[in-house]
């Protein structure tokens, strides 16, 4: 039988690139992370395993996750995540992922406590203005290497805040997440790229429908089914990087079949040619 896989690599070896912040860093946890905080959970789930074994030995997964980072960040490293063209990667696809860092607010609305104030606690936000916010993930989706590698784009919307369990920080809204995600629905429609609609899809887990009052507000009572999804009330539990994995491969099915459907670059061990000693 014929094989119907490449048995050379011309251009590099094929790649998806996770471009985010903390959530991004932490798609491959499995265990407790020295962060509790941030990921307090030992899960045996992995989003990166998963994803890597989705598309094994067709398309390598890179992770470049960097906690904190907001888009304006981003910007400032993107040139080192995304190689130029013709080198030993071939970028098939670009994840980026960033806003909920943005979404924080600025320094002059953001809350501290008297007994953080004794402690000299001042406040350093990662607060980017929303316009601001589109300049920088436009500039990201249509980067010249992403261009030079032909690669596809996915813009993933920052997800909905729990602000029932932002601890002890009280520096994030549902409200403004819902604006950052909408943000970054525009900028894919506006740049032709794919955008996976994070916060929408948590939101229609929770239950919630639009016009109803927004989940996650202080004011409005508690989502349980939301609050499994938020480890606190920003990071994702494993439950909802299983949710963000699964919603993920539904879009790869649907609008980029080419990568989703990408065939094993090397043929399987039964057609693939053995060294050959030469003659001399």
């Amino acid at each position: 039988m014929a094989s119907t896989t490449n048995s050379s690599l011309p251009k590099g070896w094929p790649a998806i690139v996770l471009f985010g912040d903390s959530i991004t860093e932490g798609e491959y946890l499995i265990s407790h992370c020295p962060a509790p905080r941030i990921w307090h959970y030992d899960s045996g789930y992995s989003l990166g395993a998963v994803l890597t074994e989705k598309f094994s030995r067709r398309i390598q997964v890179l992770e470049r996750g960097f906690s904190g980072y907001n888009s304006s960040n981003a910007r400032v490293v993107v040139d080192d995540v995304i190689p130029p063209a013709g080198g030993a990667i071939d970028l098939k696809l670009l994840l980026v992922f960033f806003g909920a860092n943005d979404a924080v607010l600025p320094p002059d609305q953001q809350i501290v406590s008297e007994e953080q104030a004794q402690k000299g606690v001042m406040v350093v936000s990662q607060h980017v203005d929303i316009e601001e916010y589109k300049v920088h993930l436009r500039a990201i989706a249509q980067h010249k290497n992403v261009k030079d590698h032909g690669a596809k784009v996915v813009l993933v919307t920052p997800p909905p805040i729990c602000e029932h369990k932002i601890l002890p920080w009280k520096d994030r809204r549902s409200a403004v997440a819902k604006q950052y995600a909408e943000a970054a629905i525009s900028v894919a429609e506006e740049t032709g790229v794919e955008v996976l609609k994070l916060w929408h899809v948590f939101m229609e887990e929770a239950g919630w429908k639009e016009g109803e009052p927004l989940l996650g507000e202080i004011g409005v009572p508690k989502s349980e089914k939301l609050g499994e999804l938020l480890s606190d009330g920003l990071h994702l539990t494993p439950k909802g990087y299983k949710l963000y994995f699964e919603s993920l491969v539904k879009l790869l099915e649907n609008k980029l079949p080419d990568i989703y459907n990408h065939k094993r670059i090397f043929p399987n061990w039964g057609e693939a040619p053995r060294y050959q000693k030469p003659d001399n």
